[in-house]
């Protein structure tokens, strides 16, 4: 049996155009440490996110313990059919010309350069106000002051109408390319483009309905998935109006309570069918034994963590150090097979800081397989088996730490840790 407990291929999350996550290739051993760093806005949270399934992937896969979890090519899909239509309407345009092309870039340089004098303008233009009105102060009719000023906002001025002019003549360069290539227009090559276009739909059609396929699977088995993977969160996500213990056994007594009822559901379809379930139906817990069952392994928990005497108070008495510990051992009384951790100590005083390090170091050091996104650099050395750098969405490099922060590959990884060691 292979010790791959979480594997993506593939991984992407798109919130509407823009994409955070471009293709995350990565697989998560049993008994793993894996630190995940990277600048902020890289996409860690999101792949974190992701493998739990609080966001749903825009494509990839998501494979846990061996059985597919997600799996979609719906957004490629997408894309390379919206690639073939953007194709087909430059060419019906004339965009597609090379000459179109360069002149459009020519037109681009232009207006950024217009802009940018235009703010220059914009500037000297106050430079000049500011400087006749030192001069009104001082009682002088002439000052070379407002003299350079006034020089200047007519050298920019004329800048601005030569740019505009320039502009103009680029643009007009590029209405008649763009007329000469829909007058010459590649009959041949437009066939072929349309073609394209219809095979591109109809597979972006069969990807829908797989995707909608898979969806209906995956929300079959995400909540069984969901109680393997534990998950604690920058900010603790606490019940102000529940107990430190009541927080704890809110997921377990549910859950066990609906395991219950299904099974009492399913024995007594098998009654109907004139089966002897007396043993059966007599063997399920009560509700009152799985509440005691949950606080019995809440306080344990809590023991562990040094917060036993915190069992019945409210988190509003708490300390933030001691509110993340209790989301830890929230996520503990699942029995989780996994861990995510994201940044658990960013919402922490400083001195909070090492009281939530210590008991994730506990965690690592009893085998528990965890995957933390953290800014804490040397936590990740001395903790992970594994370091992942995400830049941009991406994977820019994964090895363990002694190399990852000894002797970093990757120029972008060489230039993130210069600035933060």
């Amino acid at each position: 049996m292979s010790d791959i407990l979480i594997s993506t291929r593939g991984l992407t999350k798109r919130f509407g155009a823009k994409d955070v996550l471009k293709g995350i290739d990565c697989d998560i051993r049993v008994g793993e440490k894996v630190a995940v760093i990277g600048p902020s806005g890289s996409g860690k949270s999101t792949f974190l996110r992701c493998l739990n399934l609080l966001e749903l992937p825009s494509g990839g896969t998501v494979t846990v313990d061996g059985s597919v979890l997600f799996e979609s090519e719906m957004l490629a899909k997408r894309d390379a059919l919206d690639a073939v239509v953007a194709e087909i309407k430059d060419l019906k345009s004339g965009n597609a010309s090379q000459e179109v092309k360069e002149h459009r870039q020519e037109a681009a340089r232009l207006k950024d350069e217009l802009a940018k004098t235009q703010d220059a303008l914009t500037d000297a233009r106050a430079k000049q106000k500011l400087a006749k009105l030192r001069a009104s102060r001082a009682g002088s009719a002439d000052s070379a002051e407002v003299d350079e000023a006034s020089v200047n906002c007519e050298r920019l001025a004329a800048e601005i109408e030569e740019l505009k002019a320039m502009l103009a003549a680029v643009n007009a360069k590029i209405k008649q390319k763009r007329a000469e290539a829909k007058h010459n227009q590649d009959a041949a090559l437009l066939s072929e483009l349309i073609a394209k276009k219809a095979q591109a739909k109809s597979e972006y059609v069969a990807a829908k309905k797989a995707h909608a396929a898979a969806m209906k699977k995956t929300n079959k088995s995400i909540d069984e998935h969901r109680r393997n993977m534990g998950m604690v969160f920058q900010h603790f996500n606490l019940f102000n109006n529940l107990t430190v213990i009541e927080n704890i056994t809110l997921a377990p007594v549910s859950l066990n309570l609906k395991d219950v009822k299904a099974e009492r559901r399913k024995l007594l379809m098998r009654k109907l069918k004139g089966e002897d379930v007396k043993s059966g139906l007599a063997a399920l817990p009560s509700k009152l034994e799985i509440v005691e069952n949950a606080k019995a392994t809440a306080r344990k928990l809590l023991a562990r963590v040094g917060l036993l005497d915190k069992a019945d108070v409210y988190p509003s008495t708490l300390s933030g150090g001691q509110k993340q510990r209790i989301a830890i051992v929230r996520s503990l009384a699942m029995n989780p097979r996994v861990m995510l951790f994201d940044e658990p100590t960013s919402a922490l005083d400083p001195e909070m800081v090492g009281e939530v390090l210590e008991v994730i170091k506990e965690l690592a050091d009893d085998g528990m397989t965890m995957v933390i996104v953290t800014h804490e650099m040397g936590f990740a050395k001395e903790v992970a088996t594994r370091v992942l750098f995400v830049d941009d969405g991406q994977i820019k490099e994964d090895a363990p730490p002694q190399q990852l922060f000894g002797a970093p590959q990757h120029p972008r990884l060489q230039e993130f840790l210069s600035k933060i060691l």
